[in-house]
């Protein structure tokens, strides 16, 4: 047996990840927003570069031998002062937003995912400021780590906690290597289904590879201490969104969004590596996940998906009351699901979900920076049945019962077609 002061830290490492500060995901565009979530503690403190990429360098290593995929080139890396990490992320949360973020919260807003909340980019902001610890750039192919936020943790256990970050975010550097994260996650913008699947498949190979490299990293005796399914601690860890840290004041979609990739990514990996090691999450990159659907039934082959026609994918002009800004997005199941909850469906809310096939959705405002009653959208849903979809239309409808005239979407259903269609309110005379 080890001592038990290691053994205890190493073990606590897997049952309650929650708590610790987070390890960073790839900074990318989101149609929605960044995603950095809790899964391991921050790395001893790193007095400098040079020291920074002797440890990048050694962690590429290890990397590379528990993933048996070797690194085209090395990874990068660098310190980011901890009174730069705000201005830095606030900047990046908002580049690649098709249109201001006022204006795409307010979209959200009159759909029904989240109430309007003046201030709600600074608090996000503040919020992923307090948490992060270290990100993988892709835009900038760039590891960069935050020393002020690094705990004095000494010893052994403090270097396997650096050790896990690392591995953590350069298996987001080997992504890139092999997919080009800057460049697909761009292509993506119009679509958080697609994007929410994409960013799956990288959190959960990251997670797996991560616990991976911990048991490879500590004596047998410590490894007697995680117990028999250390992966499957992680993953009851991650699958309570209310144990985020820091998420007070900050609507529950994001807070759901946030912990979705590593939740149910680390479960749809975990998968597929049970049923073929490595070269079958290999075999995934050659048919990557592009939609939530695909994430939420791990180990299923789905049939085709039945697909929107082309006359019925909505354009900006058929949203009633016209505006002068206007962005398009496909929600997927995952998001209709998360609705559905919000329109008090409860327990039948992601069966009614599973009936998605396709959607499109075309926001229109005003203004480009309009209050959430000035958004008008015009959403199609296809589902699998005329049946499921009479069942969402039905699920969503006390959502918006109570809401007054000008701003109440209304739902019809033709066949197998869902439509929620609200007019841009024009804003009030000056």
């Amino acid at each position: 047996m080890c001592a038990p002061e290691p053994c205890d830290d190493v073990a606590e490492i897997i049952r309650d990840p929650g708590r610790r500060r987070p390890l960073g995901k790839p900074l990318s565009p989101v149609v929605g927003l960044l995603v950095l979530a809790a899964l391991a503690a921050p790395p001893a403190r790193s007095d400098d570069s040079a020291l920074l990429a002797v440890r990048v360098a050694r962690a590429q290593t290890l990397v590379e031998k528990v993933r048996g995929a070797a690194f085209r080139a090395p990874v990068a890396s660098a310190l980011l002062p901890e009174k730069q990490l705000e201005t830095v992320l606030a900047k990046k949360l908002v580049q690649d937003l098709p249109i201001p973020f006022e204006a795409y919260a307010a979209g959200l807003a009159a759909l029904g995912l989240i109430e309007p909340s003046p201030g709600l980019l600074d608090r996000l902001i503040r919020l992923y400021t307090r948490q992060v610890v270290g990100f993988y750039d892709p835009g900038e192919k760039r590891f960069y780590i935050v020393p002020e936020r690094s705990r004095d943790v000494a010893g052994p256990a403090g270097e396997l906690m650096e050790q896990l970050l690392l591995a953590h975010e350069l298996t987001h550097a080997l992504q890139d290597q092999r997919l080009g994260l800057d460049r697909r996650m761009k292509a993506l913008r119009d679509s958080t289904d697609a994007l929410l699947a994409l960013q799956a498949f990288l959190e959960g190979e990251a997670t797996v590879l991560m616990t991976e490299a911990l048991l490879e990293s500590v004596p047998e005796e410590a490894r007697e201490a995680l117990g028999a399914d250390p992966l499957g601690q992680v993953l009851d860890g991650l699958d309570d969104p209310d144990g985020v840290d820091g998420a007070e004041g900050v609507p529950a979609y994001f807070v759901r969004e946030l912990v979705f990739p590593y939740a149910a990514g680390t479960a749809w990996v975990r998968q597929k590596k049970a049923a073929g090691g490595w070269p079958a999450v290999d075999a995934a990159y050659r048919r990557l996940p592009t939609t939530t659907r695909e994430i939420l039934r791990p180990g299923v082959v789905l049939p085709a998906r039945l697909r929107l026609a082309p006359a019925d994918r909505p354009t900006p002009r058929a949203v009633p009351g016209g505006g002068t800004a206007s962005w398009a997005d496909t929600l997927g199941e995952w998001v209709l699901g998360t609705l559905l909850e919000q329109a008090g469906a409860g327990d039948e809310s992601r069966d009614a979900a599973a009936a998605w096939q396709d959607d499109r959705i075309v926001f229109s405002c005003p203004g480009k920076s309009p209050g959430a009653h000035g958004v008008g959208f015009l959403w199609r849903i296809r589902a699998a049945t005329p049946a499921g979809a009479a069942r969402i239309a039905e699920l969503l409808g006390p959502l918006y019962a109570t809401r007054p005239a000008p701003a109440r979407p209304r739902i019809s259903v033709r066949g197998d077609l869902v439509e929620v269609v609200r007019s841009v309110v024009p804003p009030p005379p000056a």
